[in-house]
């Protein structure tokens, strides 16, 4: 019988999670009396990804279909890793780089000074490295995600439609998920990572660039920083190095995205003659 994954339902794969991360819920609830809030909560998460995990591979076997056919060479080349690597930093500088600009457009109002004041005075818990968020954010969610959105739907959507088309309404999808983030960083991030998977039919790419970007802002929580808890007020000067901050932030943004954009056209070029991963892999692996 012909591997397809025609035969994997998107609908039943979200009832699949939902109903994990209830069951996870109530374990939650359960040994939270016993066990610290950190603790509870990276064991709530293992079940989510044990569940949805275990779902996976049984409908996959049941659709014929094999993991290496989705996953490629989990080996990775020198080239390609630091190419892709540049790829995600330059993502993250893009983002915190439009953070502040934004911040210096908001700072054109008179209201921002008196707001980022309350703001500062009401912050007193000294920032730090959350080990459960950690755990969760770059050891278990990129895993998990790249395998379904990429992995999968990605797949799964190119079979029928265009390369192109699949890759933004996939990315799209994943932006929705992650609509806290105000989706179109995560949709971004989506159109990045599906793009490297479609280029080098290796998961294993996608799954280091999602998780080099969720790693390096919590890296950089390690940095040593003042925990006083003691608030200055707003001078003159610090406005003043403030703005040149927030103007250079800027800078950096429009400098970095044309060249980011041209980048990402270059490597992009015939995508929609790329063959699919999951249509690579079938037609390339030796049968024994």
């Amino acid at each position: 019988m012909n591997p397809s994954l025609h035969k994997v339902s998107i609908m039943k794969i979200t009832a699949v999670f939902a109903a994990s991360f209830l069951l996870s819920m109530a374990v939650a609830y359960v040994l939270l009396p016993f066990f610290s809030e950190s603790l509870v909560s990276i064991f709530a998460e293992l079940i989510i990804l044990l569940t949805l995990g275990l779902y996976l591979l049984h409908v996959l076997n049941k659709a014929h279909v094999p993991l290496y056919s989705i996953t490629g060479k989990l080996s990775m080349d020198l080239k390609t890793t630091v190419f892709t690597g540049f790829l995600t930093v330059v993502k993250l500088l893009l983002y915190f780089s439009f953070a502040g600009l934004l911040l210096r457009l908001a700072f054109l109002s008179p209201n921002v000074l008196n707001q980022a004041e309350s703001l500062l005075a009401n912050s007193t818990e000294p920032a730090g490295l959350n080990l459960r968020t950690f755990f969760s954010g770059v050891l278990l969610a990129p895993v998990m995600e790249e395998f379904i959105f990429r992995g999968i739907i990605l797949n799964k959507w190119a079979d029928k439609r265009s390369n192109t088309r699949a890759l933004v309404l996939s990315s799209l999808l994943f932006g929705l998920l992650h609509i806290n983030t105000l989706i179109v960083p995560q949709f971004i991030g989506g159109l990045l990572y599906g793009l490297v998977y479609l280029k080098t039919k290796r998961l294993i790419y996608s799954i280091f660039m999602h998780m080099l970007y969720n790693a390096l802002p919590h890296l950089l929580l390690l940095i040593s920083v003042d925990e006083s808890t003691e608030t200055m007020p707003l001078s003159h000067s610090m406005l003043e190095e403030l703005m040149t901050a927030l103007n250079i932030i800027s800078l950096v943004f429009i400098v970095l995205l044309p060249l980011f954009l041209f980048t990402l056209h270059k490597y992009s070029k015939n995508l929609n003659d790329e063959q699919i991963p999951f249509t690579y892999h079938i037609l390339n692996t030796p049968t024994l």
